[in-house]
């Protein structure tokens, strides 16, 4: 089984997403309106491209799992799991899972945050940006899928 540990903030949108999307709606944007629509076609390229099950490692949304449910639905892509949230301990909650869940073969983090817990899980990491990117986006395509595919 592949899976995507998937952060949301920053990855499925970045402050320049929010930015426009406020200058457009002339107020603040609604969780529900965040999801950049280009970040969430990447996510379903590489999970159609590698049959990956998403598990949510983000903060973020941990307490509106069905808004997140809904959304990833729009676009195919169904929510596998969670991990159980441990603050800035996100490496925690990744090793964690993996070592409850046995029969995963191969596994990346996106995420737009590199936390102090994270060493020793670099090579499947791919790292988005929130302030000087646009999230997930086409680049980081080519990237996940292969790291999914590894053999």
């Amino acid at each position: 089984m592949n899976i995507i540990f998937l952060d949301v903030d920053g990855v499925l949108n970045s402050g320049e997403f929010r930015e426009e999307r406020y200058k457009i709606l002339k107020r603040a944007v609604r969780t529900e309106e965040f999801f950049d629509p280009t970040c969430m076609e990447c996510l379903r390229e590489i999970v159609e491209a590698t049959d990956a099950k998403i598990v949510i490692t983000s903060s973020m949304l941990i307490n509106d799992m069905e808004l997140l449910k809904n959304k990833l639905g729009e676009y195919n892509i169904k929510l596998y799991d969670k991990t159980k949230y441990y603050g800035d301990m996100r490496g925690a909650q990744i090793r964690e899972w993996l070592a409850e869940h046995d029969n995963v073969k191969n596994y990346i983090i996106l995420d737009d945050d590199y936390f102090i817990d994270y060493p020793g899980l670099d090579e499947h990491i791919v790292k988005t940006s929130f302030y000087s990117g646009k999230g997930l986006n086409k680049s980081h395509v080519p990237k996940a899928i292969k790291l999914l595919k590894r053999s």
